[in-house]
């Protein structure tokens, strides 16, 4: 899970970026198989589906969005180890070129997410993993937040959200590299800087909330996947439907 630097930099932050996340081939294989963001990625091709359970990000997953009390019960039990998370929804940013104008600041509570500590516990709501496909530098564009705001108790001031044609001292521009992992909290207020290079920028975002919420108005289906043979149970856990996911449910269940 985190470490206790992690720990710290996302309870004070509302973000951490964890480098080098996906390997270069994995990065390759990504941006070999992008198509339009219209289409469901999760067909693209098995990186996509693999990102549902990484080795080195499930548990990050399980530690900020993940539910404890359902892990130990299972554990007692000696019941399977599925994750105690699920994936909400996915966007993939093709769009980008140079002139675009980014998007404003948004987010922060309640309207876009929670964030709570206690006991030495994360409960947040939706959650996001960005991955930059291509480099992003600072002053390029990009991913921009304004750190703590997950915690702030006051509203955005007027005129400082638009970031096209001023960006606020506080505003921090986060820079990453292919592979690297930018995770947030949709607590914290966020946006996209406008984009100043030839390059285009391609992101895409995969957004994680409790088993028992749900921010799209729409939900995955896991039958839609069975025919993958990289599919197992710990995958198709993460893209069942909000539900309580008590120790004796299947991830099959059968239907009424």
């Amino acid at each position: 899970m985190l470490n206790e630097e992690q720990r710290f930099l996302f309870d004070t932050l509302g973000y951490i970026i964890i480098p080098d996340l996906l390997s270069a081939d994995q990065v390759a294989e990504m941006q070999s198989t992008l198509r339009a963001p219209t289409e469901d990625p999760l067909h693209w091709g098995k990186i996509w589906r693999d990102i549902l359970d990484l080795p080195n990000l499930s548990p990050i997953l399980e530690d900020l969005v993940g539910n404890p009390m359902l892990r130990e019960a299972r554990r007692v039990r000696d019941m399977a180890d599925l994750p105690t998370y699920r994936l909400d929804h996915i966007n993939v940013h093709t769009h980008v070129e140079k002139g675009y104008e980014g998007r404003p600041l948004h987010g922060g509570l309640p309207v876009a997410g929670s964030f709570k500590y206690h006991d030495g516990i994360f409960y947040n709501g939706l959650s996001v993993v960005s991955f930059e496909l291509f480099d992003t530098h600072p002053n390029d564009g990009g991913f921009a937040c304004i750190p703590g705001t997950h915690k702030a108790n006051v509203a955005l001031p007027e005129g400082w959200a638009d970031m096209s044609e001023r960006v606020h001292d506080c505003v921090a521009r986060i820079a990453a590299k292919p592979g690297d992992a930018i995770i947030f909290t949709e607590a914290l207020i966020h946006g996209s800087l406008p984009w100043s290079v030839d390059a285009p920028r391609r992101t895409v975002f995969y957004k994680f909330s409790p088993i028992t919420v749900s921010w799209a108005a729409d939900f995955f289906n896991p039958d839609d996947y069975r025919q993958y043979d990289d599919m197992d149970d710990r995958k198709l856990a993460v893209l069942e439907p909000p539900n309580a996911r008590y120790p004796e449910r299947s991830t099959e269940p059968e239907p009424r």
